[in-house]
């Protein structure tokens, strides 16, 4: 799943019921748990009247306990339709189950927010292991290139005889690089894969990121690891997503560094809530920028299209909204971000370049520029 592909989510009538629960896989009695947390969802819905073949499609929908810390679905009440179901990272303190005129998409924005697509090249001479990733744990394709190997008779000592055979197994080795190579290529294409990681032999790996184009090549990371099952896989996967992971920090520090130079200079970012605010009704936010301590307590003010927001009824009603309604502050700017087409990111609180108030913007355009 892609950021865009929550306006669908939004695009579907309201109310709508939010369920977020908590799974265990390294307990006692995993399933039997999940299981039984889902009874209770169940239960909780029928409490509050949500109608039976909502309830049924919900729990259709449940997923299983090891596939994440925890499971997001969120359904449409008028077509009795779940529109998302979605582990997600963030495992809440207690099970979630809630009946609002918009969905809580606050977790699954979260990780969408930290999502690197990727590619991982596990490689040797005779070929190589091809996995695209749109997030860490989200396998779009996985494609096994089998090399071609040179069966030639073994040459004693050195001379003419040696170097040929030198000669044609190094040939050899660059074609089977082209192959891996072209294979990487298109993944990467398929993902927009913001990095590339190779694990194996080093001889290998260098043929085939010497002929990686542009834009790929810029992307290349090389790991230790091997190929083989030689007991390393977990270690391999733990340094992938340790590539991961200092990825997304630095680009954090990227996006921080550009919203304080914006900020800096009154341009393409704004910092506060009716400042960004201001921007989202004008569809004028590149990335709407959240920080870990944002508030998740007030509430805002919105009306029948994405873009009516405000911190006040009459704000509202005064940009075109007939009837306003009020809801949780992050889930209508999040509403209103996804609509307009904007980014969203999630950055740490500590950090001095980080919006004061929890809350800001990097624009598309600045209002001097109109």
């Amino acid at each position: 799943m892609q950021l865009r592909d929550l306006s669908d989510v939004l695009a579907a009538p309201g109310p709508f019921v939010t369920v977020h629960v908590g799974a265990e896989s390294a307990v006692e009695q995993a399933a039997d748990r999940y299981d039984l947390a889902w009874k209770n969802v169940l239960k909780r819905l029928e409490e509050q009247g949500v109608p039976a073949p909502v309830r049924e499609a919900i729990a259709g929908a449940q997923g299983a306990h090891d596939e994440g810390e925890a499971r997001l679905v969120v359904a449409s009440v008028p077509e009795a339709r779940v529109v998302l179901a979605e582990p997600v990272s963030t495992r809440p303190a207690t099970d979630v189950v809630q009946v609002a005129p918009l969905p809580d998409l606050l977790p699954v924005v979260s990780d969408l927010s930290a999502q690197v697509p990727h590619v991982v090249v596990h490689a040797d001479r005779t070929g190589a292991d091809v996995e695209a990733f749109f997030d860490s744990t989200t396998v779009a394709e996985e494609v096994t290139v089998k090399g071609r190997t040179l069966h030639l008779k073994k040459v004693q000592g050195g001379g003419w005889a040696h170097h040929r055979y030198q000669h044609r197994t190094e040939n050899q080795w660059r074609e089977n690089a082209k192959d891996i190579r072209d294979t990487v290529m298109q993944l990467a294409e398929q993902v927009g894969a913001e990095l590339i990681l190779g694990v194996g032999d080093e001889r290998e790996l260098t043929f085939v990121k010497e002929g990686l184009s542009q834009p790929w090549d810029a992307k290349w990371v090389e790991l230790p690891g091997g190929r083989g099952a030689d007991g390393s896989a977990s270690l391999v996967q733990q340094r992938v997503r340790d590539a991961v992971s200092l990825h997304v920090a630095a680009e954090s520090l990227q996006l921080l560094a550009d919203y304080a130079q914006e900020r800096g200079q009154a341009k393409r970012a704004c910092d506060g809530l009716r400042d960004v605010v201001e921007a989202l009704r004008k569809a004028q936010v590149q990335t709407l920028i959240l920080t870990t301590d944002a508030d998740t307590h007030s509430t805002l003010w919105y009306g029948e299209d994405p873009s009516q927001l405000g911190t006040t009824r009459a704000e509202v009603e005064a940009v075109g909204a007939t009837s306003p309604a009020e809801g949780p502050l992050l889930t209508v700017l999040l509403r209103a971000a996804l609509a307009t087409g904007a980014d969203v990111k999630i950055v740490p609180s500590e950090s001095e370049q980080s919006p004061q108030s929890g809350l800001g913007a990097l624009l598309r355009y600045a209002d001097s520029d109109v």
